[in-house]
């Protein structure tokens, strides 16, 4: 991460909710999942969508899901991404 420079007060006050917003966010997961933060995001990083592309079209594909994963999903009564995301007709 970078340093964040702000000078307007609007822009700082905002920032500052964010983080908090974050941090938040973060420990309602911890308490839900019983696990710390570092071991869910490193479970929910695996997952992941690629992009393919030909002359005709471009497919957004989930990878497989790892077994962390998908037991972090299903035991918080999350439905996994559907595997194909999205399907463009290129002209």
């Amino acid at each position: 991460m970078t340093p964040m420079y702000h000078w307007l007060s609007r822009r700082i006050e905002s920032h500052v909710k964010i983080c908090v917003l974050t941090l938040m966010i973060e420990r309602l997961a911890e308490r839900s999942c019983s696990k710390p933060w570092h071991q869910i995001r490193r479970d929910l990083d695996t997952l992941q969508v690629t992009k393919f592309f030909n002359l005709n079209q471009r497919v957004h594909i989930r990878n497989e899901i790892s077994n962390p994963t998908r037991n972090l999903l299903k035991n918080r009564d999350i439905k996994p991404p559907k595997r194909v995301i999205h399907i463009d007709k290129t002209t």
